[in-house]
């Protein structure tokens, strides 16, 4: 009897569990913060250290000296991990690789751009569209969010974000060619 209801349990978990598993895109790696996020956490933090530290240094009453006291060490651990135990060269290196596949993307949609324009004698508007037209310059990387395409007659511009990047690359065909990141 426990076995079976150590069976049922297990395959409970499995079938709840494995449709989360298999369709998780887990090679677009996790979201990284706005690195400004950890400046103000800093900040607030120091200051907040700040708020507890004053009333516990001039407090003449024990028990409210130590509680105040003890009570900044919060914040000043958050300032510390921040500033201590968060490594910013990754995460900036992971940010500028996330924005160089945004960015090899938008020149897939530049060549698709220009190809469309040399045998329509206009630019894609519509992203629907644009993605026929995509497949025979490199494709889309399934990371890689297209936020925003306008065209014009005689020129266009596009804005896309890598999934996990906090950032967004803008491309634009004014500055130059089609081909050339505004």
């Amino acid at each position: 009897m426990k076995n079976k209801i150590k069976q049922i349990i297990l395959s409970l978990f499995i079938l709840l569990w494995a449709p989360a598993i298999a369709f998780a895109q887990s090679s677009c790696g996790e979201k990284i913060p706005a690195l400004g996020i950890f400046d103000q956490i800093s900040q607030y933090a120091l200051w907040l250290a700040l708020v507890f530290m004053i009333p516990g240094i001039l407090s003449e009453h024990k028990l409210w000296k130590k509680v105040l006291l003890m009570s900044a060490l919060v914040p000043f651990a958050g300032w510390a991990y921040v500033n201590f135990f968060i490594d910013y060269n990754s995460m900036k290196k992971e940010i500028f690789n996330h924005n160089a596949v945004a960015e090899a993307t938008l020149a897939n949609i530049a060549e698709a751009q220009d190809r469309y324009k040399s045998e329509q004698g206009s630019y894609i508007g519509d992203l629907r569209k644009l993605y026929s037209h995509i497949g025979g310059a490199g494709g889309m990387n399934e990371c890689v969010k297209i936020l925003s395409v306008q065209a014009g007659f005689d020129h266009w511009s596009a804005e896309a974000g890598h999934v996990s990047s906090p950032n967004t690359v803008i491309w634009d065909s004014r500055a130059g060619t089609s081909l050339k990141k505004g």
